[in-house]
């Protein structure tokens, strides 16, 4: 009787112990770190710049738990350029894209695999209050001035 008792608790132990540590493997955003979007004074170029990883990391499509380096250099000249659908580098699983919003911000836009089905995809967008234009002389040059991580919010599953 001992022996079942101690073995009805031990169960009832590991089966709490066991809900207290789930990790949920549907994303709900991705986790976007060391972002930076500016233009290259007194050149025609300029450059978006980022890591991007689904949060949680256990969705990640690629398995991977470390973030993808995304990066683009890209014609301006002087202001920050919309961006076409692109890849990131080192992981192919996550592609992203910016869009330009009227009231003179940018949109990141992010999308990744859920399944054969499906994308997980989110956007940010970035007032253009946090889009600095300064002068160098004669010329002009637009840079992102605001937080370097931030959460994009997964607006669901896309086909």
């Amino acid at each position: 009787m001992k022996s079942i008792t101690v073995a009805s608790v031990l169960f009832t132990a590991a089966s709490v112990s066991g809900a207290a540590i789930t990790i949920p493997r549907q994303a709900n955003s991705f986790s976007v770190t060391n972002f930076t979007a500016s233009c290259i004074p007194h050149s025609l170029l300029c450059v978006y710049e980022f890591a991007v990883i689904t949060n949680p990391t256990t969705a990640s499509p690629s398995g991977n738990p470390s973030p993808a380096q995304c990066s683009l250099m890209l014609q301006g000249p002087d202001y920050l350029p919309p961006v076409q659908l692109t890849g990131c580098a080192e992981t192919g699983a996550y592609s992203w894209a910016v869009d330009l919003v009227k009231e003179g911000g940018i949109r990141l836009n992010v999308t990744t695999p859920q399944d054969s089905h499906g994308n997980f995809t989110g956007s940010y967008e970035v007032p253009a209050d946090q889009l600095v234009v300064e002068q160098h002389g004669a010329a002009i040059s637009q840079r992102y001035n605001g937080p370097n991580a931030f959460a994009v919010p997964i607006g669901g599953a896309s086909a």
